[in-house]
């Protein structure tokens, strides 16, 4: 029997490796420039299998294991333009070979991994993925943020206007629970000063937004998605410069530059940018009173200026290394600068304005990467990004004046501090390091790991809090741990997509907390926590037909408490040792439709279903003595489903739909005192539930000049009105965000060869009065003006 066995393992190994064999074919051939020089460690790929090689120091590749069938292939070599070729494997013809002769690049280069297209590869396993091209919108005066806002299922939610305070939500999941990364590296300790928030779009070529379920190469500890923003490749010797201003003295510059000595392979790369605006716009409503001096009489109503919310950021960061060599595709050393100011306009609502309270904050970040493909062996590729940053804040809160909303003051207050009285210092030094290695097994199977390892060091300092012990000022530690595991692979001729992966997430603090003994005496000691949680999902896409794809992926999410949750804010949020992971299942079910891919027209529809299943929430809770503290209590259903049509005309006219869906359900049982809890099963207060996004653009070439374009777009965003507080809370008069409505326009001409762009954009052009959080208004209508400058 034993034997039997045996005989069948053999039979079935022997199959297999038969199987795999059959109907496979080969590509090889030559890279040179136009000059005839041999160009090593080109880049090749096969873009329909998201595979592909680096070229030898002779400029030679061979890419093998390739399914029958007829693909594109392309290669690239920076400083060079790409070329790209067809070619058709059969039985009869197993093995391609070309020459591919690339001649010097004039214009801007997208590099091409070595991978393919990483987002359409994500699309293939079958996750729950929109990409957004910023190359259409990258003249134009527009923030990243309103970019996000515009994904189905996704909700940017800002206290006002250039610089505020934001709260990302997708598919109901928001705040902390939505990770971003740059470049596939987490931004969790870039600062706000070099956020989602502050950059601008002409450094970023595409967002990837992962809905829901997460692939483990985006290692962190994201429960509802995660949004990876994707910077520019430019050409080497090149460099792009923007200068936008408008409305409320608003002023935006961008500068990205890239060079490549080509002998020695020698890089550098240089992205700066700086923003600053009064967000000195109107305001108005019954919110909005002062007393008048000389009556002493309220006056509400009035329509004012904002007087107290300039904002200021800038930022540097600098890469120099080599690219392209064989020992490394990519080697940098790194350093990022960035540093922001605000200005405090006002608390939680605008009843109270402020005129002297202010924060600001400095960040200073050196680094390494590393990438190489095939390293050691064919087959095996390495990602590795290291920093520490040292991340400084300082709040300024002591004026005794009290403001009104002219602007002038009319009282004092006795202790000073119109938020709270603070001169609060926080200073937060951080390690962050990421390893990504992928190896592929077979042309259609791979493996991959990540881990992430971070470590916060915080202490921050008040000389207005005198009470404090020494315990108080001592640093304290947080540390984290993030490992996944996946594997990828392709069936049935590529058209079904599955990747299984695993994830493992485990946190350490040494969190400095107070007890009062009995002789009344508050002391302080050293506790010290930790958690860890398991995760794991599958994720699959199944091709049906030429136009038609299914995908369905789910996975078991976790989130560690942050730092700022364990650890406080050192004023009016006590630190704690008893929270724990928060835990979501999410699941997805979607489809992907694309129809005439190959013709002028091109029509494509996304649209997914989804579930959360939420428990261990974090959430900050107020306690009667005015301090509070982050706890673990509610669990919540999400349930919904969003959409995105698309429709292009060659590259004259596009339009696109976005709709999405929400219906969150509070499931607690009881409340936070253990009592009956009378708002089980009812929505989720403050929430959005229903949201859509219009928009269209129409490009015409060669108008008044040739090798130019004018280009029009409009774009028109709705959002359903919610309550502040639960539905059931109250019959009449209940505090809600009204539904908005708001119409964005522009237009803009580039010159000859696409060396200048000039355009013009206006926003909520009919002066709505917006709201994203209760009785906080946004801008109303505003134009800017934006010149765009490439040198190649």
């Amino acid at each position: 029997m034993q034997k039997a066995r045996k005989i069948v393992w053999v039979w079935c190994c022997l199959f297999a490796s038969t199987s795999l064999a059959q109907d496979m074919g080969k590509v090889s051939g030559a890279v040179f420039s136009s000059e005839g020089e041999k160009l090593p460690h080109a880049l090749v790929a096969i873009k329909e299998l998201s595979k592909g090689s680096t070229a030898n120091a002779d400029g030679l590749f061979s890419i093998d294991q390739i399914p029958f069938g007829t693909y594109t292939v392309t290669a690239s070599f920076i400083g060079y333009q790409a070329i790209s070729k067809t070619i058709t494997l059969f039985a009869e013809n197993t093995e391609a070979e070309i020459k591919f002769v690339l001649p010097e690049n004039t214009q801007t280069l997208n590099e091409v991994a070595v991978t393919g297209n990483a987002s359409a590869e994500k699309e293939k396993q079958g996750f729950a993925l929109e990409t957004i091209s910023l190359k259409p919108i990258q003249n134009q005066s527009v923030e990243l943020n309103k970019v996000l806002d515009q994904v189905a299922g996704m909700r940017v939610r800002q206290d006002g206007g250039l610089g505020s305070r934001v709260s990302y939500t997708l598919n109901g999941l928001r705040g902390k629970a939505v990770r971003f990364f740059l470049d596939g590296v987490p931004m969790d300790y870039f600062g706000s000063s070099f956020s989602a928030n502050t950059i601008p779009v002409s450094m970023i070529e595409r967002v990837e937004v992962y809905k829901g379920v997460v692939p483990v190469e985006l290692g962190n500890d994201a429960l509802g998605g995660a949004v990876n923003l994707v910077t520019k490749k430019q050409a080497a010797n090149a460099a792009e410069l923007s200068y936008s201003f408008g409305s409320f003295n608003t002023h935006r510059t961008a500068l990205t530059a890239n060079y490549r000595e080509r002998k020695t392979g020698l890089s550098a790369k240089l992205a700066a940018f700086y923003n600053y605006s009064d967000n000195n716009y109107w305001v108005w409503g019954k919110d909005i009173y002062a007393t008048n001096l000389q009556t002493y009489e309220i006056e509400r109503g009035l329509k004012v200026q904002r007087f107290h919310d300039r904002f200021e950021s800038k930022s540097v960061k600098a890469d120099l290394g080599f690219t392209q060599k064989k020992w490394a595709d990519q080697a940098f050393v790194g350093l990022l600068y960035s540093q922001m100011s605000k200005d405090l306009q006002h608390g939680t609502t605008m009843e109270v304005p402020f005129g002297q309270a202010r924060y600001d904050q400095t960040a200073i970040m050196p680094y390494l990467t590393y990438l190489k493909h095939n390293l050691l062996l064919k087959g095996l590729d390495m990602n590795l990004f290291a920093t520490y940053s040292n991340l400084k804040r300082n709040l300024v809160d002591t004026s005794r004046n009290i403001y009104n909303w002219y602007g002038k003051v009319e009282g004092q207050r006795t202790l000073g501090g119109e938020r709270s009285r603070s001169l609060n210092s926080l200073t937060e030094k951080a390690w962050l390091s990421r390893a990504n290695v992928v190896y592929h097994l077979h042309p259609q199977h791979k493996v991959g790991f990540n881990y992430v390892f971070n470590q916060v060091t915080r202490q921050d300092h008040d000389p207005l809090i005198t009470q404090k012990t020494e315990g108080y000022y001592a640093p304290q530690l947080v540390q984290k741990h993030v490992l996944g595991l996946s594997t990828q692979s392709q069936f049935l001729d590529g058209k079904l997509g599955v990747s299984v992966f695993g994830k493992y997430f485990a946190n350490a603090a040494h969190i400095k907390t107070s007890e009062v003994d009995r002789q009344g005496i508050v002391r302080y000691h050293t506790v010290n926590t930790s958690s860890e949680a398991w995760g794991y999902g599958l994720a699959t896409s199944w091709k049906a037909t030429y136009f038609l794809t299914l995908n369905a992926s789910c996975e078991r999410a976790n989130r560690l408490p942050e730092a700022d949750e364990m650890l406080g804010d050192g004023l009016l949020v006590s630190s704690t040792t008893q929270l724990r992971p928060e835990q979501s299942d999410n699941l997805n079910l979607g489809f992907r439709l694309q129809a005439f891919e190959k013709k002028s027209n091109k029509l494509r529809l996304n649209a997914n279903a989804f579930y959360r299943h939420v428990t261990d929430l974090i959430q900050l809770r107020q306690f009667p003595n005015d301090l509070a503290m982050y706890t673990n209590f509610d669990k919540v259903d999400m349930q919904g489903a969003d959409a995105r049509l698309q429709y292009h005309y060659k590259s004259y006219f596009s339009f696109g739909q976005s709709v999405s869906y929400l219906h969150p359900l509070v499931r607690n049982d009881k409340d936070e005192l253990g009592n009956r809890n009378l708002l089980a099963n009812s929505r989720l207060p403050n929430t959005p539930f229903l949201q859509t996004y219009t928009d269209a653009r129409i490009t015409l070439p060669n108008i008044l000049l040739k090798d130019t374009e004018l280009f029009f777009y409009w774009g028109m965003g709705y959002v359903g009105g919610f309550f502040k507080d639960s539905e059931k809370v109250g019959k009449y008069n209940k505090q809600s965000i009204p539904a908005q409505l708001v119409h964005d326009a522009g237009m803009g001409y580039t010159f000859p060869k696409q060396r200048f762009t000039l355009a013009f954009d206006l926003s909520n052009m009919t002066d709505e009065q917006v709201f994203d959080n209760y009785a906080i208004q946004k801008p109303g209508r505003a134009a800017y003006v934006k010149a765009t400058f490439r040198f190649i």
